[in-house]
């Protein structure tokens, strides 16, 4: 598939999971549909993310570069986080989905840019 595809899956992804967690973290109770929305965009953003570094030359066989390892460990804790946040928190639910957006911007500086 072409990099235009992943980019656009890679994107689209994290759009729908933005929603997902946004209403999760709206909602007391979330409805089941929407936390398997959010389990399954998160896959799905990994998914196009390698599909992207396959089209710009990383080959799984080779050393990650530094920023790919950075955008890995961001997207783990805000996969992880955001279901385990959106339920355990009562107070400061804003606070936490502004976290997330944050380290959806860090991410987002990382792969323009490629610093490391």
């Amino acid at each position: 598939m072409s990099y235009e595809f992943y980019k656009v899956l890679h994107l689209a992804m994290i759009f729908i999971f933005l929603g997902s967690a946004a209403f999760q973290f709206a909602s007391s109770a979330a409805q089941k549909s929407v936390k398997i929305a959010t389990g399954v965009t998160s896959f799905m953003i990994l998914v196009g993310g390698m599909g992207l570094l396959a089209r710009i030359g990383i080959s799984h066989g080779a050393g990650f570069p530094g920023w790919v390892w950075a955008k890995m460990a961001i997207w783990l804790i805000i996969s992880a986080a955001t279901p385990i946040l959106a339920k355990r928190l009562t107070n400061n639910r804003g606070m936490a989905l502004f976290g997330i957006i944050v380290l959806l911007i860090i991410a987002a500086y990382l792969a323009v840019n490629k610093p490391f």
